[in-house]
Parts: C-alpha cells; sequence; structure tokens
C-alpha cells in the first residue's frame, strides 16, 4: 500500500531542542508489541520523506497507534525511513520536526505487510540546525521555560548574558546548579523589589519551593553570606531590570548523525488515568508524573511516582491494551494533600518511595495494594532521591539544604540520618555493590561517598554541582553536571575524576546512566572506548525528562510528556530492526 501526502504551506518561526539529558539503552526491543519473533505477525510502514526547502536529515517520523495508543518515532535516513515490528493496528504517520510543516497520513497496517507512506514537508524558516539562534518565543523555549513575552530576544553567549562579576561567581557555585541558565533572564524584567522577593524566597523556611512543607530553607547563609546575597540581587536587578534588553543564549548547530540514528527508536505510552480525587483545597491534583522505575520482579512493570497526583502508578509496557495496562494507586493521608511522591524504587517485589511534600517513606505491596507510610524525621526538607542497598536498607537525600542524607531500615523501621555537610541539598542517591553509598547535591561541587563498613565519609571533588549519579558495570561512579555541560566518572580504585564535556554549549545534562556497553546516553549518548557523543532528539518537541531507569533487558525509561498528557517513555538505540535480528541479539 502506498500514501503519498503533502503539507500546506504555513508561515512561522521554528528551532531545535536540543538541551541534553542524558539516556541509555542497548538490547531487545521493550514490550510485547513490539517483541514480535514472528515477522509475519507485524507490519512495517517506509516511505520517503522530501521537502520543498531544506535539508532532510535525521528527521522524525511518528507512527501513532490510535487503537492501542502507543507511538512510535525513528529517524530518516538519505530521505527515507522503517518502523519495523509494528501489530497491525490503525496509524497516523507525520514528520514531527518544528522546522517543518508536516501533514498527517491515517493507514491501516496487516500482519507480514509494508504500507508505504511518503510525506512531503513544507519548510517553514529556520531549520533544525539553527539550534537557539531562532529569534523570539519558540527560541527562548530551548531550556524548557516560557518566554515573558513575544518580543525577540538577542541572542548572546554567556559571559554578555552574565558578565563576570562578583555575583556570578557565587551564582555559579550556588544557583546556576539547580537553576540552570534559564533560570534568570527568563524570569525578568523585575525591579529590585521583584528579584528581592525572588531571591529571599530560597531561604525562607516556608518558601515552598518544590511544594515542600515549611522547615527548612532551599539554601541556608551557610552557602550564600547575606552579603553575597545582597550582591546577587543587585547583580540581577542590573541585568534583567525594568526596560532591560530581551536576551537569551546562543546555542551551538546541532547536526544530527544518521548513520547513528538510523536503528534508533522511541515508543511512548499514552496512560489511562485514575478517576481524579478532589485535595484538602478543593482542586484536583495536576496531574504530572516525575520517576521511573522498571520492575525486576514483573518484567515489562514500569513503576512511576505521580508527583503532581498523589499516586503510584502501574504501567505494564507488556499488555497492548489502553484500557487495562496502567493502574493508579491513590496515596491516602490524613492532610488530604497532594503529598508529591518522588523518588521510587522496587525490592524484593515491593515498591517503596520518598514524598518531597509529605514527609514520608512509602510502601506498596502491589498484590494487595496495601500502602504503608513511615514519618521521616526532617520535616520540611523534601524527601528526593532514594535507592536501596543489599542489606534492604533504603538510603535517601534531602532536596532542601538540610544537610542531610539518611537510611531507613526497614526491619526494624528506624531512621539514621548523617550531616557530610552543613547546608547540602541532595540530588540523586545509589548504592554500588560493596554498598558504599554515593550521593551529590545542588550546591556542591562534590560527590560524597559513605563506607559502611568503615562509617567514614569522603568527598570526590567535581568542577561543578552534580545531579543523578550511577554506576556502571566495573563499578565507577557516574554523575551529571546540570550546568557545566558535563559528565564526570569517578574510579572508587585509583580516587580519579575524570570530566567530559559535552560538544555543544550549555547542553544541561540532566541524568546518566549505563547501558549494556557501559555507554551513557542523553539527546546525547557517551561512548567511552572513543569518548565520542552521539545526540538523540527526543520524540517529542521542546521536550524533558527527570529520571531514568534501565530495565533487565537494556531498554531505557522515562516520563515524557506527549500531546494527550504525561505518558511513559522508552528509548532503543538499536531497536528499529527486524524481529529476527533482534532475536539473534
Amino acid at each position: 500500500m502506498r500514501i503519498e501526502v503533502t503539507a500546506r504551506r504555513r508561515t512561522g518561526v521554528a528551532s531545535a531542542t536540543i538541551a541534553a539529558f542524558l539516556l541509555a539503552g542497548a538490547g531487545t526491543f521493550p514490550g510485547s508489541l513490539a517483541l514480535a519473533q514472528d515477522t509475519s505477525a507485524t507490519g512495517v510502514i517506509a516511505g520517503s520523506v522530501t521537502a520543498d526547502h531544506g535539508e532532510v536529515r535525521a528527521l522524525r517520523v511518528k507512527a501513532h497507534d490510535t487503537v492501542h495508543r502507543i507511538a512510535y518515532t525513528v529517524y530518516t535516513q538519505g530521505g527515507r525511513y522503517r518502523i519495523f515490528n509494528l501489530p497491525p493496528s490503525t496509524y497516523d504517520v507525520r514528520v514531527v520536526e518544528e522546522a517543518f510543516e508536516s501533514p498527517t497520513a491515517t493507514v491501516e497496517v496487516g500482519a507480514g505487510a509494508t504500507t508505504t507512506v511518503d510525506i512531503a514537508l513544507t519548510a517553514l524558516g529556520t531549520g533544525p540546525e539553527q539550534g537557539a539562534a531562532a529569534r523570539g518565543a519558540s527560541a527562548q523555549r530551548n531550556y524548557g521555560g516560557g518566554a515573558a513575552d513575544d518580543r525577540a530576544a538577542e541572542i548572546v553567549d554567556f559571559d554578555t548574558l552574565y558578565p563576570p562579576h562578583p555575583a556570578r561567581d557565587v551564582m555559579l557555585r550556588s544557583c546556576f546548579g539547580c537553576h540552570g541558565p534559564a533560570g534568570f533572564h527568563r524570569r525578568g524584567p523585575r525591579n529590585e523589589r521583584g528579584w528581592r522577593r525572588a531571591v529571599d524566597r530560597m531561604f525562607d523556611i516556608d518558601g515552598r519551593v518544590a511544594n515542600m512543607s515549611p522547615g527548612v530553607p532551599q539554601i541556608t547563609h551557610d552557602l550564600v553570606s547575606v552579603e553575597e546575597k545582597e550582591l546577587i540581587i543587585e547583580y540581577l536587578t542590573s541585568l534583567f531590570g525594568p526596560g532591560s534588553t530581551p536576551r537569551d543564549l546562543e546555542l551551538d548547530p546541532l547536526v544530527r548523525d544518521e548513520e547513528a540514528l538510523s536503528e534508533a527508536i522511541y515508543i511512548e505510552y499514552e496512560l489511562k488515568r485514575g478517576p481524579q480525587r478532589l485535595l484538602s483545597n478543593g482542586a484536583p491534583p495536576r496531574g504530572s508524573i516525575h520517576s521511573v522505575f522498571a520492575s525486576r520482579a514483573e518484567p515489562g512493570v514500569i513503576w512511576v511516582s505521580g508527583n503532581g497526583s498523589n499516586s503510584i502508578i502501574r504501567m505494564d509496557s507488556r499488555d497492548p491494551d489502553f484500557e487495562t495496562r496502567t493502574d493508579e494507586l491513590w496515596i491516602e493521608n490524613p492532610e488530604n494533600i497532594n503529598v508529591t511522591p518522588h523518588g521510587i524504587v522496587e525490592y524484593r517485589g515491593r515498591v517503596y518511595w520518598v514524598e518531597l511534600t509529605g514527609d514520608h517513606f512509602g510502601e506498596l505491596e502491589p498484590a494487595t495494594g496495601e500502602m504503608k507510610r513511615y514519618p521521616l524525621p526532617t520535616k520540611g526538607a523534601g524527601p528526593h532521591s532514594v535507592w536501596v542497598d543489599s542489606r534492604g536498607s533504603f538510603w535517601y537525600t534531602y532536596f532542601a539544604s538540610a544537610g542531610r542524607i539518611g537510611r531507613f531500615d526497614l526491619a526494624a523501621e528506624d531512621f539514621t540520618e548523617w550531616e557530610p555537610l552543613s547546608g547540602f541539598s541532595g540530588y540523586g542517591i545509589v548504592v554500588d555493590r560493596q554498598d558504599r553509598v554515593w550521593a551529590v547535591g545542588l550546591h556542591t561541587p562534590a560527590i560524597f561517598m559513605y563506607n559502611q563498613e568503615t562509617a567514614a565519609w569522603r568527598s570526590y571533588p567535581l568542577a561543578n554541582p552534580a545531579r543523578r549519579p550511577a554506576i556502571d558495570s566495573d563499578g565507577k561512579i557516574w554523575a551529571a553536571h546540570y550546568f557545566g555541560n558535563a559528565i564526570s566518572k569517578i574510579d572508587p580504585v585509583t580516587s580519579a575524576v575524570t570530566e567530559y564535556v559535552l560538544p555543544l554549549k550549555d547542553g544541561n545534562p540532566y541524568d546518566v546512566w549505563p547501558d549494556d556497553d557501559d555507554n551513557h546516553n542523553s539527546l546525547v549518548r557517551f561512548d567511552q572506548q572513543t569518548s565520542e557523543f552521539t545526540y538523540f532528539p527526543f520524540p517529542e518537541l521542546r521536550a524533558h525528562t527527570p529520571k531514568l531507569d534501565r530495565d533487565a533487558e537494556g531498554t531505557l525509561w522515562f516520563t515524557l510528556r506527549g500531546p494527550s498528557g504525561p505518558g511513559v517513555a522508552a528509548l532503543k538505540p538499536h531497536g528499529n530492526v527486524p524481529a529476527e535480528a533482534n532475536a539473534g541479539q
């Protein structure tokens, strides 16, 4: 079957999102819908992509299964594409690029058949290779924020946007690691009072940053003195005060590597959400989701923390039925608030999480749906990340500047907390095979290690504050420099710290995770053997994912917002190949 579709012309300006988020994956294809061992049971969509102007290089082609509500996104190579292993169904097929207007073709895919869809695009102006150099509000959203207005922004480098100054030195140390490069100039213009209110909120125990309960400020004067705080307020007012010129960061061009992307595929699963319930404020939660954990006890099941939903979600990627593959479990609490479940793990078939707002450690028995919540000792600090060691103890960090890292002994139902650094604000924690605990923080250019055998802490210096540590198969520790545009490797044996800078400036790596080959991927894959980076553009425009996990088959899982709302997605850098090729891997 062949269908040719063309696009109507529409004026506008488009730009590519190239902020880097570290992803990974290798192995067999995720989910039963794609695990077809017999090509006669599945179909293929293939065709050409042409444009009236501009280069057709590794453009994203998406086939949305409108029956099962699952989408598959691949990249063109030489102006052509093929999407393998599709279950028989009805599909909407289109190209997803801001630089082009794409039509949508609705086609039927049959078992053992190839459906041909040729797509003709109309260029809208700026091509994806232009990055943030496209002016206007769309360019200003490249880092995930919104423009203050629709005025064209002057595109400048970092030193022009944030000139060298003692206040900038403080911000580089204590502010940019959390806010990133978009956290300040996008929030203007403001007068001195406005900037003072914004900065003071960070030091307020009732600042409610990220909806945390009152009790602990986001940053303390242990890290930023009163005098330094005043410098920051003056600096921001002088740069982004009333009447200031709208400016934004210039990004490097992103040229996609067709060969590296030729076998990559993203798979997006829509979620059937549970019935909405009202909170104590009379409104339902906003419905967002956050972290994922790929079940070891139930392969194919993905557990999700509903940070904006007051729920824990179970999504079975091997169930093709949209109506039955998702279960959403409400977290009952006496206050009837959104407790903001955040970090999530599975241990011995049960699911555990920490609550950013609720100040509890949660436990779920999936077989019965029974939940139990344990109150944490520090209130208002925003428990953020959690990991489990081989002894069954759970380790967690606080998002606010509580200065603490904690352990929960499940058997004894007992908490112990340490203070490795006054004012420490944790943003990720893992435990290695020797049960050594590794944690990083938003305001601290170091990674901390706690040796349970010796009860000793040690810090390893980093060039910048980091996020989301991970451990590869060799026991090396990795962390992402969100503002520093780099990833670091720590060798526990030699104590060596090695930094790898991303090739495109201001990439903002958010998370890092090892794959079967110990590569690290985001929109960037880092190959340890060659020290080369490859960028994998997300299947949605201006996309962002907060946390990653990898299943036993090597598939990388994460949450991603699509047209229908928050969903769960998977990345397979080598997943778009015929089923018989996957079976031989």
